[in-house]
């Protein structure tokens, strides 16, 4: 029975350290980009930068960037910081030219924001009447790389009948109650309300961090690495505790059956 046991634990130590971090994606699009090379899991902290409204919509950019902005806090990939264009840091870091970037202004951007990547884009058009219509481009940069993190860009229409399908979803899915007697129609009415389903079908494509993902913060970055090694000394010794234990066992198996086997003298 204790060698049953012990071998029970020999297979949990074993599976626990062959588990993957797996990234599960669910886009309600599919008009994006996500480097495959990127691990999530080290940006801690990105600076939402107030899209440029290429619109004649006013103040539609400080008000879709905060959008934005909440349902990237949902997803809780990383910290947002939002960085408008009546921030102090706009002007001093130079940000209406962030789309021709350099290292350099990566790196100077990193140092001033303290942020490991840098979220910008444009809003290309807008309509409210007769339907509601937005299309956004977005792209997310390493501030230590340069590297491209990912990158989005789509149109919708709320008269468009796949969107509204879409719509309908969310409607039962993400929003709450409190909107009766209106249904998922109210996304085709309210601005605000369709501005939410944009941003969070935006917010979808990034992917989904594991389970227990490392904390984002320097300090516990440090605290989980040191704790991650000690539970990997603390499975190698009991490793090596159980594979010492099971010779032992076999080595009296064998001494067992040898001497039953052995001829007995007369």
């Amino acid at each position: 029975m204790k060698w049953q046991l012990w071998m029970a634990a020999f297979g949990m130590v074993l599976a626990s350290g062959c588990q993957k971090l797996v990234f599960v994606q669910l886009p309600r699009t599919d008009h994006y980009y996500v480097n495959p090379q990127v691990d999530f899991t080290t940006i801690g902290r990105i600076a939402l930068l107030e899209l440029d409204n290429q619109t004649a919509q006013p103040d539609l950019s400080e008000t879709f960037t905060q959008v934005l902005a909440d349902a990237l806090g949902k997803r809780h990939l990383f910290s947002v910081q939002k960085v408008m264009r009546t921030d102090p840091l706009w002007q001093t870091q130079q940000l209406d030219n962030i789309s021709s970037y350099s290292l350099d202004d990566l790196a100077a951007a990193r140092g001033t924001l303290k942020v490991d990547a840098i979220l910008f884009g444009q809003i290309r058009h807008y309509m409210s009447f007769p339907h509601l219509q937005i299309a956004i481009n977005l792209k997310m940069v390493d501030t230590r790389s340069g590297k491209l993190i990912w990158a989005f860009e789509d149109v919708w229409d709320s008269n468009d009948k796949q969107v509204q399908g879409r719509m309908e979803k969310y409607f039962k899915e993400q929003m709450r109650t409190g909107y009766e007697p209106m249904n998922w129609q109210i996304l085709i009415t309210s601005p605000r309300a369709f501005a939410n389903f944009v941003a969070y079908e935006i917010a979808e494509t990034l992917p989904e961090l594991p389970k227990n993902p490392v904390p984002r913060t320097v300090e516990y970055r440090r605290q989980y690495i040191t704790t991650a090694q000690i539970v990997t000394d603390h499975e190698a010794h009991m490793t090596s505790i159980v594979l010492h234990l099971c010779l032992i066992v076999e080595a009296r198996r064998a001494s067992f059956w040898y001497a039953r086997s052995a001829p007995r003298g007369g």
